[in-house]
């Protein structure tokens, strides 16, 4: 337990440094071993600012706040939907990332125009429907979105993204913000060409067991 809380806590002034939040923007996540409860970051307090124990646990099924003096993120119940909807989900990590928070205010998709995209991803990157922060609204539209991928957009609000453990999920938040960024470049030379489903398919097959270590 006091690891997850330091790693949280690392990974939240990580957050700051890369520039895929800024103040106290975004909120992290871990499964707790249990599996119905969740470590989750506290509403509105500075990351650079936090001790393990302003760290929250709560309740994955009914919300309820089941050690720490602190009022939870705001995006608590996004986190818990996507928990339930999501058994191999671990740890989840929500940013403003600038390139991806600017595709995010298209409320378009992010198409599948690199390879990197096809191996990290397994293909393009969806935008879930616009709601309010911290409604039940933008829970279920997030989990639509996901679906089974490991990264989606927020409409015009920023990303997220999940994995096996923080580690992961951070790798992807910032896979996202590069991915965003090279997508928006791309339309100073014409715009990107994106890849057919066909290849995405092929490549997808080509990479089963062949890319990372065993």
């Amino acid at each position: 337990m006091e690891n997850l809380r330091h790693q949280i806590l690392h990974y939240g002034r990580l957050m700051i440094e890369r520039g895929l939040v800024s103040g106290t923007g975004g909120n992290i996540s871990c499964r707790l071993p249990e599996g119905d409860q969740m470590l989750v970051t506290p509403s509105q307090m500075a990351y650079d600012q936090l001790t393990p124990e302003d760290l929250v646990i709560v309740d994955i099924l009914s919300g309820d706040v089941l050690e720490g003096a602190r009022r939870p993120s705001i995006e608590q119940g996004l986190h818990r939907a996507i928990y339930r909807a999501r058994p191999d989900v671990k740890a989840i990590i929500h940013t403003h990332s600038r390139h991806a928070t600017a595709v995010a205010s298209t409320r378009k998709d992010i198409p599948p125009f690199l390879d990197n995209m096809v191996v990290n991803f397994g293909g393009g990157v969806r935008t879930a429907a616009h709601a309010p922060i911290g409604t039940p609204e933008l829970a279920e539209y997030t989990v639509r979105a996901l679906g089974d991928a490991p990264v989606a957009l927020l409409a015009n609000h920023g990303g997220v993204a999940v994995g096996k453990d923080l580690a992961q999920a951070f790798s992807l938040a910032e896979f996202l913000e590069e991915c965003a960024m090279v997508y928006l470049l791309s339309f100073l030379a014409g715009g990107p060409v994106t890849l057919a489903p066909e290849v995405v398919e092929r490549e997808r097959a080509w990479l089963q067991g062949r890319y990372g270590q065993r």
